[in-house]
């Protein structure tokens, strides 16, 4: 009985895929994953974190010594950001080194121009693939969801020209037509589209009338919305699926390889429970599977997507009515 699938098209051991985190930025921690089981690895994306956050420690260390000297800060932007790819091109070298599974860069965009060559020294470093993760906030009045979509579009065309690695695309929920979008952007020759990423969420504090940071950590209630579109996209894309958000049971993987996942993203589990968390939910994937009596995971894959399951319409619904009208 195999548990192996496809991811960005690679054949992988495993269905799990263990997301661009902290964890995924040591090398002694990424071959643990390995030996836990994890079919792939993200890297832990670069810009988010690393550049612009110790760019902003340099600026504000030297402040004092460079006031009123703009090209003093130029000079601090760009050594701190060529030392962090630096460093990230190591880590990717490393890893290709240590580990047997995909090893997959995180490239964490909103514009793609400034990092095409970055690209380059990904692909010469060894990396297998290239997640653009992207989030852009339909906040900005002046564009429309078709300025938005194009927004990702251009920038899957110009990474693709500027590199022969396969490309996986995670988003977020945030679009107009997210079927759509979904099955127009898989088009465009990526290998994988990654639903969903987490992005930044604020709360106020009232007292000291500033904003906070909160929710880090995705929670189980996440999961059914990510089941929700896991079967609506699943049978329009022309690309493999990685399904993650809410993930933290091991029975949450096979729900989402049965909505039509070909993979499934696990990230905050890992601070909670640990890398035996891997151990534990391909163990539970194998006896489930032959409980059922599949021996493969293409022979369930995709049964209750929307196009396959009886009851496809209780993913469309949205109100409550059916259920809760006879309740008082």
């Amino acid at each position: 009985m195999g548990i192996s699938t496809k991811f960005m098209g690679f054949n992988i051991k495993s269905p799990i895929v263990v997301g661009s985190c902290g964890l995924t930025s040591n090398i002694e921690t990424l071959k643990k994953i390995e030996q836990a089981g994890a079919g792939a690895v993200i890297l832990k994306s670069l810009f988010e974190e690393q550049i612009t956050q110790e760019m902003n420690v340099n600026i504000k260390v030297y402040s004092a010594n460079f006031s009123g000297y703009p090209e003093a800060y130029n000079y601090i932007q760009e050594h701190t950001k060529g030392e962090a790819i630096s460093n990230y091109i190591n880590l990717i070298k490393e890893a290709k080194k240590n580990l047997t599974i995909p090893v997959i860069a995180s490239i964490n965009c909103i514009t793609a121009s400034e990092w095409l060559p970055f690209v380059k020294m990904v692909e010469d470093a060894g990396a297998d693939g290239i997640e653009l993760n992207m989030f852009i906030l339909p906040s900005d009045i002046s564009l429309s969801h078709e300025d938005i979509e194009r927004l990702y579009e251009d920038i899957v065309h110009i990474i693709k020209r500027a590199t022969s690695l396969p490309i996986s695309l995670k988003i977020s929920h945030y679009f107009s037509s997210l079927t759509r979008f979904a099955q127009k952007i898989s088009w465009l020759g990526i290998t994988n589209l990654n639903i969903f990423n987490r992005f930044y969420q604020s709360d106020i504090n009232i007292d000291t009338l500033e904003t906070i940071p909160v929710n880090i950590k995705s929670n189980q209630d996440e999961l059914f919305n990510t089941i929700r579109w896991t079967a609506i996209i699943s049978p329009e894309i022309r690309c493999n699926l990685t399904s993650g958000s809410g993930v933290h049971k091991t029975e949450d993987v096979i729900k989402l390889l049965l909505a039509g996942a070909d993979t499934v993203q696990i990230v905050s589990v890992l601070y909670d429970e640990g890398l035996n968390f891997i151990v534990e939910a391909n163990n539970k994937l194998q006896k489930w599977m032959e409980q059922k009596g599949f021996s493969s995971i293409n022979q369930f894959k995709g049964k209750l997507s929307v196009k396959k399951n009886k009851d496809a319409s209780a993913f469309h619904r949205v109100q409550f009515m059916k259920y809760y009208s006879g309740i008082e």
